[in-house]
Protein backbone atom coordinates (compact mmCIF):
# COMPACT_ATOMS: atom_id res chain seq x y z
CA UNK A 1 0.00 0.00 0.00
CA UNK A 2 1.59 3.42 -1.08
CA UNK A 3 2.27 5.64 1.85
CA UNK A 4 -0.15 8.81 2.55
CA UNK A 5 1.58 12.23 1.83
CA UNK A 6 1.78 14.42 5.27
CA UNK A 7 2.93 17.31 3.58
CA UNK A 8 1.30 18.70 1.21
CA UNK A 9 1.94 21.87 -1.07
CA UNK A 10 0.09 24.66 0.91
CA UNK A 11 2.00 23.37 4.50
CA UNK A 12 5.79 24.30 2.21
CA UNK A 13 4.08 27.60 1.09
CA UNK A 14 3.78 28.34 4.45
CA UNK A 15 7.36 27.47 5.96
CA UNK A 16 8.48 29.26 2.85
CA UNK A 17 6.27 32.24 4.50
CA UNK A 18 7.39 31.87 7.41
CA UNK A 19 11.48 31.53 7.20
CA UNK A 20 10.88 34.78 5.24
CA UNK A 21 9.27 36.26 7.68
CA UNK A 22 11.87 35.18 10.08
CA UNK A 23 15.11 35.72 8.26
CA UNK A 24 14.05 37.31 5.22
CA UNK A 25 14.59 36.39 1.37
CA UNK A 26 17.91 35.37 1.24
CA UNK A 27 17.07 32.53 3.93
CA UNK A 28 14.80 31.15 1.39
CA UNK A 29 16.31 27.70 0.39
CA UNK A 30 15.31 24.56 0.26
CA UNK A 31 17.01 23.07 3.88
CA UNK A 32 15.62 25.92 5.61
CA UNK A 33 12.09 25.25 4.13
CA UNK A 34 12.65 21.71 5.65
CA UNK A 35 13.83 22.59 9.15
CA UNK A 36 10.84 24.74 9.49
CA UNK A 37 8.77 21.89 8.22
CA UNK A 38 11.24 19.43 10.20
CA UNK A 39 11.51 17.33 7.67
CA UNK A 40 14.08 16.50 4.80
CA UNK A 41 14.16 17.88 1.48
CA UNK A 42 12.44 15.26 -0.38
CA UNK A 43 8.85 16.50 0.11
CA UNK A 44 9.91 19.74 -1.55
CA UNK A 45 11.38 18.36 -4.52
CA UNK A 46 7.60 16.30 -4.76
CA UNK A 47 5.66 19.25 -5.13
CA UNK A 48 7.73 21.74 -6.22
CA UNK A 49 10.76 21.41 -9.41
CA UNK A 50 13.11 23.80 -8.01
CA UNK A 51 13.52 26.97 -5.11
CA UNK A 52 12.40 29.17 -8.20
CA UNK A 53 9.23 27.62 -9.05
CA UNK A 54 8.53 27.63 -5.32
CA UNK A 55 9.63 31.53 -5.36
CA UNK A 56 7.26 31.83 -7.69
CA UNK A 57 4.45 30.28 -5.89
CA UNK A 58 5.33 32.15 -2.85
CA UNK A 59 4.18 34.91 -4.16
CA UNK A 60 0.72 34.48 -4.57
CA UNK A 61 0.20 32.72 -1.61
CA UNK A 62 1.56 35.54 0.66
CA UNK A 63 -0.65 37.47 -1.26
CA UNK A 64 -3.66 35.77 -0.65
CA UNK A 65 -2.96 34.88 3.16
CA UNK A 66 -1.19 38.15 4.04
CA UNK A 67 -2.96 41.11 1.68
CA UNK A 68 -6.21 39.99 1.55
CA UNK A 69 -8.97 42.10 3.22
CA UNK A 70 -11.97 43.73 2.81
CA UNK A 71 -12.22 47.23 3.91
CA UNK A 72 -16.16 49.26 4.36
CA UNK A 73 -14.10 52.28 4.04
CA UNK A 74 -11.62 53.55 1.94
CA UNK A 75 -9.47 54.63 4.60
CA UNK A 76 -8.74 51.22 6.08
CA UNK A 77 -7.20 49.99 2.30
CA UNK A 78 -4.07 52.23 3.07
CA UNK A 79 -4.10 50.99 6.54
CA UNK A 80 -3.69 47.47 6.09
CA UNK A 81 -0.96 48.08 3.71
CA UNK A 82 1.04 49.99 5.56
CA UNK A 83 1.20 47.89 8.63
CA UNK A 84 1.28 45.18 6.83
CA UNK A 85 5.07 46.86 6.21
CA UNK A 86 5.49 47.92 9.85
CA UNK A 87 4.71 44.54 10.90
CA UNK A 88 5.88 42.14 8.37
CA UNK A 89 9.23 44.00 6.97
CA UNK A 90 10.54 41.03 5.45
CA UNK A 91 7.15 39.69 3.38
CA UNK A 92 6.72 43.13 2.44
CA UNK A 93 10.09 43.50 0.72
CA UNK A 94 9.32 40.05 -0.59
CA UNK A 95 6.48 41.22 -2.34
CA UNK A 96 7.43 44.84 -2.93
CA UNK A 97 10.79 45.20 -3.26
CA UNK A 98 12.17 42.57 -5.19
CA UNK A 99 13.10 42.95 -9.19
CA UNK A 100 10.11 42.11 -11.34
CA UNK A 101 9.72 39.83 -13.43
CA UNK A 102 8.62 41.08 -17.01
CA UNK A 103 4.61 41.60 -17.08
CA UNK A 104 4.64 41.93 -13.77
CA UNK A 105 2.59 44.34 -11.83
CA UNK A 106 4.13 47.00 -9.62
CA UNK A 107 1.33 46.88 -6.92
CA UNK A 108 -0.57 44.99 -5.51
CA UNK A 109 -3.99 45.77 -7.04
CA UNK A 110 -6.42 43.13 -5.86
CA UNK A 111 -9.40 45.15 -5.48
CA UNK A 112 -8.16 47.77 -7.06
CA UNK A 113 -10.76 47.62 -10.24
CA UNK A 114 -13.63 47.38 -7.69
CA UNK A 115 -12.04 50.42 -5.37
CA UNK A 116 -12.33 52.50 -8.29
CA UNK A 117 -15.79 51.76 -9.18
CA UNK A 118 -16.95 52.31 -5.30
CA UNK A 119 -14.87 55.28 -5.50
CA UNK A 120 -16.70 56.85 -8.54
CA UNK A 121 -19.62 55.45 -7.21
CA UNK A 122 -19.32 57.07 -4.30
CA UNK A 123 -17.36 60.29 -4.90
CA UNK A 124 -19.69 61.03 -7.91
CA UNK A 125 -16.75 60.72 -10.19
CA UNK A 126 -15.67 59.60 -13.63
CA UNK A 127 -14.33 56.33 -13.02
CA UNK A 128 -10.93 57.43 -15.25
CA UNK A 129 -10.83 60.40 -12.42
CA UNK A 130 -11.48 57.93 -9.91
CA UNK A 131 -8.29 55.40 -11.18
CA UNK A 132 -6.54 58.84 -11.39
CA UNK A 133 -7.07 59.22 -7.42
CA UNK A 134 -6.50 55.76 -5.91
CA UNK A 135 -3.49 55.55 -7.74
CA UNK A 136 -2.33 58.46 -6.32
CA UNK A 137 -3.37 57.06 -3.10
CA UNK A 138 -1.30 53.91 -4.19
CA UNK A 139 2.12 55.81 -4.66
CA UNK A 140 1.62 57.37 -1.22
CA UNK A 141 1.31 54.15 0.27
CA UNK A 142 4.02 52.51 -1.85
CA UNK A 143 6.45 55.08 -0.51
CA UNK A 144 5.55 55.09 2.83
CA UNK A 145 5.48 51.16 3.16
CA UNK A 146 8.42 50.90 1.31
CA UNK A 147 10.28 53.20 3.96
CA UNK A 148 8.63 51.20 6.75
CA UNK A 149 10.06 47.85 5.77
CA UNK A 150 13.36 49.41 5.25
CA UNK A 151 13.36 51.12 8.49
CA UNK A 152 13.85 54.12 6.94
CA UNK A 153 11.18 55.69 9.18
CA UNK A 154 9.31 54.35 12.70
CA UNK A 155 5.39 55.55 12.46
CA UNK A 156 3.31 54.97 15.00
CA UNK A 157 -0.60 53.50 14.09
CA UNK A 158 -1.93 57.45 15.34
CA UNK A 159 0.96 58.61 13.03
CA UNK A 160 -0.18 56.56 9.87
CA UNK A 161 -3.83 57.55 10.33
CA UNK A 162 -2.60 61.35 10.57
CA UNK A 163 -0.64 60.23 7.23
CA UNK A 164 -3.69 59.23 5.44
CA UNK A 165 -5.94 61.26 6.40
CA UNK A 166 -4.05 64.37 5.42
CA UNK A 167 -3.04 62.87 2.17
CA UNK A 168 -6.57 62.13 1.10
CA UNK A 169 -7.81 65.23 2.25
CA UNK A 170 -5.48 66.96 -0.31
CA UNK A 171 -5.74 63.82 -3.20
CA UNK A 172 -9.92 64.70 -2.55
CA UNK A 173 -9.65 68.41 -2.61
CA UNK A 174 -7.80 68.50 -5.60
CA UNK A 175 -9.95 65.52 -7.88
CA UNK A 176 -13.35 67.48 -6.43
CA UNK A 177 -12.53 71.08 -7.16
CA UNK A 178 -13.26 71.33 -2.79
CA UNK A 179 -12.54 74.44 -2.16
CA UNK A 180 -14.18 75.03 1.23
CA UNK A 181 -14.07 72.93 4.86
CA UNK A 182 -17.81 72.19 4.75
CA UNK A 183 -17.21 70.50 1.19
CA UNK A 184 -14.90 68.64 1.96
CA UNK A 185 -16.77 67.20 5.07
CA UNK A 186 -19.45 65.83 3.43
CA UNK A 187 -17.27 64.11 0.62
CA UNK A 188 -15.45 62.62 3.50
CA UNK A 189 -18.42 61.27 5.31
CA UNK A 190 -19.02 59.83 1.64
CA UNK A 191 -15.79 58.36 1.20
CA UNK A 192 -15.98 56.71 5.26
CA UNK A 193 -18.52 53.79 3.56
CA UNK A 194 -18.11 51.93 0.73
CA UNK A 195 -21.22 51.66 -0.35
CA UNK A 196 -21.91 48.54 -2.58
Amino acid sequence: MPRTKQIEKQDILGAAAEVVRQKGEQALTVRNIAAQLGCSTQPLYYEFANIDQLRAELLPYVREHYLQFRCSNYKAFGRHFLNFARQEKELFRFVYLRRRNPGETLLDDVNCEETVRLLAKNLEMPAQTARAMHRQMQFRCYGLGAMLATCYCEMTQEEIERELTEFYCMILRHYKGITDDAQLQYWLERSRNLIQ
